[in-house]
This record gives C-alpha cells, sequence and structure tokens, in this order.
C-alpha cells in the first residue's frame, strides 16, 4: 500500500480502480463502496485506489461540521481496507475551481490512471458541485472509463446509513447504535495529559485525555475500553465538566481503566465508547459520587461482558 497527499508525487503507472468520497467514519456504507471497487478491480486486473480529501470539503468551505474521524484515525481505517493506494489530497482553492470534465481529466485519467470508478449514488464533484453521476457516466463514456454507482446500505430498520446519521447518534450519546453502523465503536484518540487527580482520591483513579477529535459524544458516563501501548483494558468512560468537584466550564474526557495501574502520562490512548450508561449528576457530597461510581463500575463490566461490538 502508497500513501499520497500531494498531488505532484503521484506517479501511477498500472491502470486503477478509484473509488471517491470523502469517508468520514468509514461505516458500513463507505465500505460496501470499496467492497465492490475491489471485486471489479480483481476481475479487470487493475490496482485499487482509495481517492479522498482533506480538509472536508465542508470545512474548506467554513461550514458547521464536527468530523467523526481525525485525519490520523481516517488514514489508518483506510489501511485497514488493504487497497493498492491511498490517496488523500489538499482541498485547496486550485482543486476547488476544477469543472468536473478537469477533475476527470487532471486528476483520474492524468494522475490516477482510472479505467474504472466507483462512487456513492449521491456523488457531487467539481466546481459548485456542478457535476453528479450522470455527468461522470457521460464523462466516462467519452474518456473509456467504466463507472459504477452503488446504492446506499440501510440498516435492519430500512433506514440508510450515513456520516451524518452516524454524527447525530453519537451528539446524543446513542454510541452503541453508532458504533453498529460504523462497524466498531467510536473511538476518541487523545494524548495522556496530567489532571487534578481527584478520581484517584475517591478510589476511582482516571486517564485524562487531550485529544484533537472534533465530535465529542454527548456528556455523561459510558461502557468503555482503552487502548493504550499495545493492550486493551475495560473501562468506565466520563465526558463533562465534573459539577461535583468543581464548577468549570472545561470538558473533560477521562476513563477509569480497570485492573490497570500503570504512568502512561504522554502515551496515546483510544478510548472505544460501547454504550451510554448515564448523565451527567451534581452529587451533594463525594460519598454520594463514590457510591454512584461503584454503581457505574458494575453497571459498565456487565454491558462490557455482554456486548455484540
Amino acid at each position: 500500500m502508497l500513501f499520497y497527499d500531494r498531488l505532484e508525487d503521484i506517479c501511477l503507472t498500472e491502470n486503477t480502480a478509484v473509488c471517491i468520497g470523502n469517508f468520514d467514519g468509514l461505516h458500513l456504507g463507505h465500505k460496501q463502496i470499496i467492497r465492490l471497487l475491489k471485486e471489479e478491480a480483481l476481475k479487470k486486473g487493475l490496482k485499487t485506489v482509495i481517492l479522498s480529501f482533506n480538509p472536508h470539503p465542508i470545512k474548506y468551505f467554513n461550514g458547521d461540521i464536527k468530523l467523526i474521524s481525525t485525519e490520523d484515525q481516517r488514514i489508518s481505517l483506510f489501511t485497514s481496507q488493504d487497497v493498492d493506494y491511498i490517496v488523500s489530497l489538499e482541498f485547496n482553492d486550485s482543486l476547488s475551481k476544477l469543472s468536473p470534465r478537469d477533475f476527470v481529466i487532471k486528476i483520474l485519467i492524468d494522475k490516477l490512471k482510472a479505467s474504472l470508478v466507483v462512487v456513492g449514488m449521491d456523488y457531487r464533484f467539481g466546481a459548485g458541485k456542478q457535476g453528479d453521476i450522470n455527468t461522470l457516466e457521460l464523462l466516462g463514456k467519452e474518456f473509456g472509463i467504466d463507472t459504477i454507482f452503488v446504492e446506499k446500505v440501510k440498516d435492519m430498520n430500512n433506514i440508510e446509513i450515513s456520516s451524518s446519521r452516524i454524527r447525530r447518534l453519537i451528539e446524543e450519546g446513542d454510541v452503541y447504535i453508532a458504533g453498529k453502523l460504523l462497524g466498531y465503536p467510536y473511538t476518541i484518540k487523545g494524548l495522556v495529559v496530567h489532571g487534578d487527580k481527584t478520581g484517584r482520591k475517591l478510589g476511582y483513579p482516571t486517564m485524562n485525555l487531550d485529544t484533537q477529535n472534533q465530535l465529542i459524544a454527548k456528556v455523561g458516563v459510558y461502557a468503555s475500553r482503552v487502548k493504550i501501548l499495545g493492550n486493551v483494558y475495560d473501562s468506565m468512560a466520563y465526558i463533562g465538566y465534573r459539577p461535583t468537584v468543581n464548577n468549570n466550564l472545561e470538558l473533560r474526557i477521562e476513563a477509569n481503566l480497570f485492573n490497570f495501574d500503570q504512568e502512561v502520562y504522554g502515551e496515546i490512548a483510544e478510548l472505544s465508547l460501547y454504550k451510554y450508561v448515564r448523565g451527567d449528576i451534581k452529587f451533594e457530597s463525594f460519598q454520594g459520587l463514590i457510591t454512584q461510581l461503584q454503581n457505574d463500575k458494575e453497571v459498565c463490566i456487565d454491558i462490557l461482558n455482554n456486548i455484540d461490538l
């Protein structure tokens, strides 16, 4: 697998099959596109390419969007798909002004040697989103590029799976359903930093995360797992403002890891949220908080022992 993030560095010589999209979260619908890409590429003897963009075009045009994945997480998810090339192009002024025709010629043909393009039914491209799947099909016929358009994948309730839907679920705290649609638990990645050690005083020491993730789940307690230093630990996570401890407005993301007692400040950790347990509560005393934490831990252990995610 080779990775490119600069157009001028791309120098492919073999014909390829290319799928195109923003792929935020790389959910089950995105994976269906990649699965079809690989199947058709194998039949035609083509190399496989995932083509995406950074930053997300909505962000480039100052739109209001909080992404499920950081760029590092997104590239890691792409890498797991076992394709030949991953291309995450800088979305800039030059790229944003390409007409649909120029995008096909300058990017798909000249740079990526595309013989096949696979996209979702709602795919739009070119300056001002002028191009759609009909445009792509016509340009494909003109330049000898086969095109495949993939219907949206639906869940068991016949509701379409989309990144925007998953974002809403996460913001509402429904990380379990979000994880089902992603095909993996929603994960926050960050640097382990020092806290004020209040959790340790209460008997529930926590790992505090400084994260670059834009999308943070609803405030509350979650059954979770933490991956750090190559190992995974069951845990209970807390996202909130700690109203019992203080009244500052700093959002905290922390987790109490079960059966774990190591100093890991400065390490990178991945906090995966499996299920929402409860909202944030201001307790009248620390003893009330400790009693609740004991109950939370038991609930989290039970969830993690039985979760199907």
